[in-house]
């Protein structure tokens, strides 16, 4: 093939997670371009996980619709899209369905382009922005799709070594070391992550503290983490409270590069359906990811590493959520503290 230095947008306007799902795309472009320029599209702040990551060119950033006000939005979006027009791609690939994607496509002239199926998408003016249309996952996993979308452009892509490493610096390998030092960590922990961007998605607080305190007197330091948000700060917060042993709380003091690097030194960690359990999978640690109402088909953690509780569809209904509608009734209440600590135990026995 031929290795004229291609240039690709990747473009994902969704949350943290989702942007270590695309990290398997880097591996297969470079495969088939080894000096291919990537650059990435994704919403502000949320590229973080990628900064170490020397593969990478740049990282575009666009604007949530609701963070600012309608004349300010369209200056800005103005601006990326010329932007994008002057960057000469000859590849796109655009893994979300908001109809500024669309647009953005067109931006990029001659480039080809990739969308994603949507059954509300089904138009002229969805369908014809792209070059090609690649299918939704149904039954795979996310890191499957995403990677479909580069056979639609006639590369070629090897889905049985999918490689999903992220790449962590020197830098924050040894801002790391110093974290643990400074916290007087040691070798013997392990890392909670005991929240989600979505309440639907969260488990109870005691549950959280039933399984600290149970690993406490087993001699792990036990590493409470969460990211900025005062909202996640507080629930760390009122977790500890909570809690009858002692325990280290990191919440909002590390970045996501950091926390990987942390998971990835634990002896295990334990994370709802949220990045932080696909951060352990691209780092290759052992853990547990609790689910509810995810497919988890779709979202489960890309490794054999990290054992998932997800639901069978057997459970009791829930007396706090079971009358809820949609999603909200397939809370993670059926999910036991002795359930964790048991999977757990099988894990790092």
């Amino acid at each position: 093939m031929n290795n004229k230095n291609k240039r690709f947008l990747i473009a994902l306007l969704r949350f943290h997670g989702d942007i270590v799902l695309t990290i398997p795309m880097i591996s297969e472009i470079k495969r088939n371009f080894p000096n291919a320029v990537i650059d990435f599209l994704v919403y502000e702040g949320t590229g973080a996980i990628l900064h170490d990551d020397p593969r990478i060119n740049n990282i575009l950033e666009a604007n949530y619709s609701s963070k600012s006000n309608f004349l300010m939005r369209i200056v800005k979006e103005i601006k990326l899209l010329r932007e994008l027009k002057s960057s000469n791609y000859d590849y796109g690939v655009f893994l979300t369905t908001q109809w500024r994607m669309a647009l953005m496509a067109r931006c990029l002239g001659k480039a080809k382009t990739a969308g994603v199926d949507d059954t509300k998408r089904k138009k002229s003016g969805w369908v014809d922005s792209f070059s090609a249309i690649f299918p939704e996952a149904g039954k795979k996993h996310i890191i499957e799709r995403n990677l479909s979308s580069l056979e639609v452009l006639d590369l070629e892509v090897n889905f049985n070594r999918i490689e999903s490493k992220i790449y962590i610096s020197k830098n924050t390998v040894d801002s790391v070391k110093e974290l643990i030092k400074d916290y007087s960590i040691g070798k013997k922990y392990c890392v909670l992550h005991p929240v989600s961007r979505r309440e639907v998605k969260q488990w109870k607080k005691e549950y959280f503290v039933e399984v600290i305190d149970y690993f406490s007197n087993k001699g792990f330091k036990v590493v409470m983490s969460s990211g900025p948000d005062i909202s996640e700060i507080t629930y760390l917060n009122e977790i500890e409270s909570m809690c009858k042993t002692k325990l280290i709380n990191l919440g909002g003091k590390t970045s996501l590069i950091q926390l990987a690097e942390l998971i990835k030194n634990a002896h295990f960690f334990i994370a709802l359906d949220s990045v932080a359990s696909h951060l352990g999978a691209a780092v290759g640690a052992r853990g547990l990811a609790l689910f509810g109402p995810s497919k988890v088909e779709n979202w489960k953690p890309w490794s054999k590493d990290i054992s998932v509780i997800s639901r069978s569809n057997t459970e009791e209904q829930c007396s706090l959520h079971g009358h809820l509608e949609g999603k909200r009734k397939q809370c993670l209440c059926y999910i036991s503290s002795q359930r964790v600590i048991n999977e757990i135990g099988k894990l790092i026995n």
